[in-house]
């Protein structure tokens, strides 16, 4: 869905004037990230309650999933910096990038699949995804300071990226089995909800922000009255 929406939104904004243009790009990347973060750490926490879905013999594969959705994450940023590529009609780098992940992932599965073995070897492809999805994510942003140079706020990025990974390692450390599983959930929706909460008193959120941060105010007021 975010695939669709995006490049109409990219080529609409090259008509607009070149700060506002910047910026819109600038603030798509950031959102999808700190946006792609929560997902991910929603899923991972709730993982064991969603598994019910799907059929138990499934069950053992799951273990993939945060492997595969940091690949997706790490494509997801490259599709956004594809915009530079088609921006100064310079598509054949898009077809330089799909022939070296397609080299990369090729050879990093014939390499991790039969080194991992049965029954695990899915893994190595999952591995080999990710490698080849983040190292073309960085090959994309390098190559494309040079040709349209963006303001990326890159730094802000690896700040929730790394509060993200804290929050899952936290995360994980909560028992998923016996009598305190309510405890788990209540502390894994207050991580995630710190998260969320975070993200929209630093971020300009439309419409959120303001609400989060006026609720605040009010619960700081009521603190300081009792």
């Amino acid at each position: 869905a975010f695939r669709y929406a995006y490049e109409p939104f990219i080529f609409a904004q090259a008509r607009g004037k070149g700060e506002d243009k910047t910026q819109a790009y600038c603030d798509a990347m950031k959102f999808f990230v700190i946006f792609g973060l929560l997902i991910f750490l929603g899923v991972m926490y709730y993982l064991p309650v969603l598994r019910h879905f799907i059929s138990r013999g499934y069950w053992e594969g799951l273990r993939v999933v945060p492997v595969m959705m940091l690949a997706e994450l790490c494509f997801g940023v490259f599709f956004n910096l594809s915009l530079w590529y088609k921006l100064t009609d310079r598509t054949r780098w898009g077809m330089y990038f799909s022939l070296a992940v397609f080299v990369m992932m090729l050879a990093l599965n014939l390499w991790l699949v039969p080194a991992i073995g049965i029954p695990d070897g899915y893994m190595g492809s999952a591995y080999a995804a990710l490698a080849s999805y983040a190292v073309i994510m960085v090959v994309s942003y390098f190559v494309g300071r040079h040709y349209y140079p963006l303001p990326y706020q890159v730094g802000r990025m690896a700040v929730y990226a790394a509060v993200a990974a804290v929050l899952y390692f936290a995360g994980t450390l909560l028992p998923e089995e016996g009598g305190m599983l309510w405890l788990t959930y209540t502390v894994r929706t207050l991580l995630l909800a710190a998260y969320a909460v975070g993200v929209c008193v630093t971020e300009n959120v439309p419409v959120i922000s303001p609400l989060v941060r006026r609720l605040l105010r009010l619960l700081r007021h009521n603190t300081k009255t009792d």
